[in-house]
């Protein structure tokens, strides 16, 4: 009999076992389930964010929402815990109370968000990753996705599935390098910047694709400011001389070219600014903005230079007399650049961006005669000016192609950025349509008036949008965050072929920011690698499966990845990976440690290098990535000598 006793015994221990441990496991994998589904989320809202959709605001309160279910159910737990008898520190099995103390810390962090954002400042771009309420998100991530990786660490009889302490460790290390974009994948600073420092002249189709160039710069001509002709054989742009000293030193004059950018040739030239160029509707002839050296980045009128343009620059003239200077007007001349040309407005006020309505017996443009820029609109001879707009700063008017409506962009004191608006042809009925952060400015119609170009500046960079003429559907059209771009003032810039006219400024050389392509890069590298080194010796403790680090390192990279569309950098991320696992198993059981620090701080490194040389051109000296390789390296052996590898023993495996 008791034989048999100790037989029962030991059969309901065994199977309080067994039953522990699937318990264990489903817990495990339902934690994993709801740190993917809010990590996941979040990372949608900073690409949406980053790629300035409006619908980030919607998707970050559904985050919000997630968040807050999932504390409700944690104090669940706990509640009935405490009712049960038990102490509330045991509601969660051992390591997962961080659970908790993640979904508490979420829903913190959303309620101080919205008063950072309203009572403080609500930051864009670098500093918004790094606000103190976002740093919070980022902790209340961590604790959320660390219970299975901490319940791992903490036993070793198998209540816990290795893959789901693998994959907890991904998704921890995926939220650890999300803020600020230290990672590769996220900002490739090592990589060569675009020789080209002056703009060109491109054309694409309206939804964005066949991206061709145009007309190229020269030495010191730059083409700008494109606009099509009605039949849509020419073009008429802004033809830019870089001036000697500063871009108020550069001379501006209005050419014309044939459609493929061949043939161009000069229409009116003069001294100082003749620019922004626009069609009339017959072809014939072409209106532009005429005005002093300097253009509006000058002081207007008697005024003049400030108070002159001396040895120190504006504003330091040594006490000589200010320069006066002569305000912008309207000009018309002949297309082919026969006979004089002809002044259309000559009153107290700069005049610019004239652009004819679609039947030609109006002028839509912008002038200050009134103090502050407003729309205008006047007959096609330059008489009748009337006045449309009321608001805060308005400029850039076009027609749409039935000539009922006027698309322009404003900005009103107390309002962030200028957005696109929308009015009826005699200024009734304004509506705004664009609510994004960021500049929205030089709105252009398509040819069937159904939607809206315009240029779009957001985190320092431009780029070229369109939305349907009710603000709906944006789409990115350019997509080329490494070039400014943008479209002409007045519009003109959709041809009728479907066909969208439009300037890149490519970014300076690598050279011309050294600190940030070079000292701040590699100390960016070496900050991810030591974040990456971290995980790796954490994950090697409990011997993970083979392919556990190939998956850290593409779960996490991808993380990143997905917000920058840098996907060129995930088989760097398999292949580094995949040869951390190999070489854990290759050496002793003394060194297993160490060379998954070491080894995936220099699968990292040399990845990125490899696929930023392969893909776009390092800018870094063969010096520079040997020694943020070597520098990878040390800080990975680093990392595992202090966590003991060769002191300590390593967890037993885990079933």
């Amino acid at each position: 009999m008791a034989r048999v006793a100790e037989a029962t015994r030991v059969a309901v221990a065994s199977n309080e076992v067994d039953h522990g441990k699937r318990a264990g496991a489903r817990f495990a994998w339902l934690t994993l389930l709801l740190a993917a589904g809010l990590i996941g989320v979040f990372i949608f809202v900073v690409r949406l964010v980053v790629h300035g959709e409006s619908s980030a605001a919607d998707w970050f309160n559904i985050f919000n929402v997630g968040s807050l279910v999932v504390a409700i159910a944690c104090a669940f737990v706990v509640v009935r815990s405490v009712i049960r008898g038990k102490p509330w520190r045991s509601a969660f099995p051992p390591g997962y109370g961080a659970l908790g103390a993640g979904s508490a810390v979420l829903v913190v962090a959303a309620l101080a968000d919205v008063g950072w954002r309203e009572g403080v400042e609500n930051p864009e771009g670098f500093a918004a990753s790094l606000a103190p309420t976002r740093i919070l998100i980022f902790v209340g991530l961590v604790l959320v996705a660390c219970g299975p990786l901490r319940a791992a660490l903490r036993s070793g009889d198998g209540c816990v599935p290795r893959w789901a302490a693998v994959l907890s460790g991904a998704l921890v290390l995926g939220v650890l390098l999300l803020p600020a974009g230290f990672h590769p994948a996220a900002n490739p600073w090592l990589e060569r910047a675009p020789t080209v420092v002056s703009g060109e002249m491109r054309v694409m189709d309206g939804d964005g694709s066949h991206q061709t160039r145009l007309i190229l710069p020269s030495g010191r001509d730059t083409p700008w400011q494109a606009t099509w002709s009605p039949d849509g054989s020419q073009i008429a742009f802004t033809h830019v001389r870089v001036g000697d000293r500063s871009p108020l030193d550069d001379d501006y004059d209005v050419w014309v070219a044939r459609a493929d950018g061949t043939g161009a040739r000069s229409v009116v030239q003069g001294a100082g600014f003749q620019w922004l160029p626009h069609w009339s509707p017959d072809g014939k002839q072409i209106v532009y903005t005429d005005e002093p050296q300097g253009g509006p980045w000058m002081a207007s009128g008697p005024g003049g230079l400030e108070v002159g343009g001396g040895l120190l620059g504006p504003g330091f003239n040594f006490g000589q007399p200010a320069q006066v200077r002569q305000y912008a007007h309207i000009w018309r001349v002949h297309a082919d650049g026969t006979g004089p040309p002809e002044r259309l407005t000559d009153g107290v006020g700069d005049d610019r961006a004239a652009t004819y309505s679609p039947d030609g017996t109006k002028l839509a443009f912008d002038s200050a005669r009134d103090g502050t820029t407003r729309v205008y609109v006047m007959d096609a001879d330059g008489s009748d000016p009337r006045r449309l707009t009321d608001g805060g700063d308005d400029w850039g008017a076009t027609w749409s192609p039935d000539g009922r409506s006027i698309a322009y962009n404003s900005w009103s004191p107390g309002l962030p950025d200028r957005q696109i608006w929308v009015m009826a042809s005699d200024g009734s009925r304004q509506r705004q349509i664009t609510n994004t952060p960021g500049p929205h400015s030089e709105p252009s119609w398509s040819p069937d008036g159904s939607r809206i170009a315009f240029t779009h500046e957001f985190d320092g960079t431009q780029s070229i949008w369109s939305v349907r003429r009710d603000g709906t559907d944006p789409q990115n059209l350019s997509n080329d965050p490494r070039a400014g771009l943008e479209l002409i003032s007045g519009g003109g810039a959709w041809a009728q072929d479907g066909r969208i006219l439009y300037s890149r400024g490519a970014a300076p050389p690598a050279t011309a920011d050294r600190l940030v392509r070079q000292d701040f890069a590699a100390a960016a590298m070496l900050l991810t690698a030591f974040l990456v080194a971290l995980m790796a010796v954490v994950l090697a403790r409990i011997r993970p499966p083979f392919g556990a680090y190939a998956a850290i390192f593409v779960i996490s990279t991808g993380s990143v990845a997905i917000i920058s569309d840098q996907s060129r950098f995930l088989p760097a991320a398999l292949v580094g990976g995949l040869v951390v696992d190999l070489l854990v198993r290759l050496v002793t059981e003394r060194w297993k440690v160490v060379a998954a620090g070491a080894g995936s701080a220099a699968a990292l490194v040399l990845g990125a290098e490899a696929t930023v040389a392969l893909t776009s051109g390092l800018n870094w000296s063969l010096t520079l990535i040997a020694g943020v390789a070597a520098g990878g390296v040390f800080i990975g052996w680093l990392v595992a000598e202090l966590a003991g590898s060769t002191r300590a023993g390593i967890a037993e495996p885990s079933t």
